[in-house]
């Protein structure tokens, strides 16, 4: 057979472990290659792992002069069959579970939709920061030896507490809550009148 320096195929197997996959071949339907390595960014101190999928469209090089077979998988491209629905100018990845993330150049909106658990660590400080910041969640909890809440003024506006907390132990002058202020220790009612310390 001749040799061809390029050929175009869909994996038929996967060596996750050793980053390689086997190839049928378009142009010879049954005709299985050997493990390719699979190429991606970087494999030493900066590392990146993808791996295709199964029936994934992948173009193949072969070493030229070679009777072994060696080569690699450069990587995949869209036929009439797998186009994608979402175009245009961004970028995003859609993993087989449906999670996505996705960054769109013209609106400058990144988005992170993950179906299941998501978890952020640092060895030291995570900072967040933004103009406006939104959480919304059915329960939020908050575990830390000590907790610090810099600000003009804190609103909590909640049917129920756990236990009656004064400004002085949340480290802020003044609390706004619907049935009235928490002034340091010192109470008023709706009304603005001054009341004792809850027992």
């Amino acid at each position: 057979m001749e040799f061809r320096f390029l050929r175009t195929g869909k994996v038929s197997s996967i060596s996750y472990k050793t980053t390689t996959a086997r190839v049928e071949f378009d142009d010879t339907p049954g005709n299985i290659s050997k493990p390719l390595q699979v190429l991606t960014d970087h494999t030493n101190t900066e590392r990146s792992y993808s791996m295709p999928s199964i029936k994934e469209n992948v173009v193949c090089i072969f070493l030229p002069g070679s009777d072994e077979g060696v080569g690699f998988i450069l990587g995949s491209y869209s036929s009439k069959k797998n186009l994608p629905k979402d175009t245009g100018k961004m970028k995003y990845i859609v993993f087989p579970d449906g999670t996505k993330i996705k960054y769109n150049f013209e609106t400058h909106l990144l988005e992170i939709n993950c179906v299941g658990d998501i978890d952020i660590k640092g060895a030291n400080n995570i900072n967040i920061s933004s103009k406006n910041i939104v959480m919304t969640t059915d329960n939020l909890t908050i575990n830390a030896k000590a907790t610090s809440i810099a600000g003009t003024s804190v609103d909590i506006d909640a049917i129920t507490t756990a236990k009656n907390i004064t400004a002085k132990e949340v480290g802020v002058s003044k609390l706004t809550t619907p049935k009235g202020d928490i002034d340091l220790h010192k109470h008023k009612d709706a009304e603005n009148r001054p009341t004792t310390i809850p027992e």
